[in-house]
């Protein structure tokens, strides 16, 4: 008997949000659940990398080059790692 193959199970993405009803809160969650098993960044690491993100955010939507909503999962993004650094996941202080 062969051991039967699964397929990979589906990753949520941007495109399975509805634009008009996408919260913060809704792409922090998509973003943690891309983000689940990676470590989040120390204070320190957030601190030097923050000044490269933010202007590469800039630059990209001062070129039209992303949608709002993309731009708003790259700032979902941000919020979840400054959150991690300051209260990992699991710690009483973290919101769920």
């Amino acid at each position: 008997m062969t051991d039967a193959t699964y397929p990979v199970p589906h990753r949520p993405t941007l495109a399975d949000l509805d634009p008009g009803s996408a919260t913060t809160d809704a792409l922090i969650a998509r973003v943690r659940s891309h983000r689940q098993g990676e470590p989040y960044p120390t204070p320190e690491q957030l601190l030097a990398h923050l000044p490269v993100v933010l202007r590469a955010l800039c630059d990209v939507l001062l070129a039209g080059e992303i949608t709002g909503l993309d731009a708003a999962y790259r700032l979902a993004s941000i919020i979840d790692a400054v959150d991690g650094a300051i209260d990992p996941p699991g710690s009483p202080a973290t919101r769920h």
